[in-house]
């Protein structure tokens, strides 16, 4: 019984060892919207980007942030530079088909609640945000 505790104490240390989901910090504080994008569709990553820069004011009040990866495993979160693992684990989480553009929409929850291969308007990704029930309880609370 002792050695199945031991073991079971080592395998949690192990764990703990592992690099940690790129996302975590962000975790039941901030919704992420990660846009991937191959080379062959920068154009319409530039496009989105600048959809969502336009509604910064907006992106705050939902407590949202922008994610880009890249097929180069480059990527940034909340404008701060990520590393080449970790935009790997987020290429593999999330767009394992390595599809050439994807807009994925992470609930604080870490849940997806959106993925869509084309150009999303903005409009449709706060109409979502806004009808989640976490999102409705912030909305009375600052009224």
């Amino acid at each position: 019984m002792l050695s199945i505790a031991l073991i079971l104490m080592l395998s949690v240390g192990l764990s703990e060892a592992q690099p940690g989901d790129p996302l975590e910090h962000y975790a039941w504080k901030n919704r992420v919207v990660l846009v991937f994008h191959s080379d062959a569709k920068a154009d319409a990553a530039v496009e989105q980007i600048a959809l969502f820069k336009r509604q910064e004011k907006e992106l705050d009040d939902r407590d949202l942030v922008l994610g880009v990866v890249d097929s180069g495993s480059k990527g940034s979160i909340d404008g701060a530079s990520i590393g080449a693992k970790d935009a790997a684990t987020l290429q593999q989480t999330f767009n394992p088909a390595n599809s050439d553009f994807l807009i994925v929409l992470i609930g604080k929850d870490g849940g997806v609640k959106l993925k869509e291969q084309t150009v999303v308007p903005v409009e449709t990704i706060f109409d979502l945000v806004d009808a989640m029930p976490m999102r409705r309880a912030e909305m009375r609370r600052n009224q």
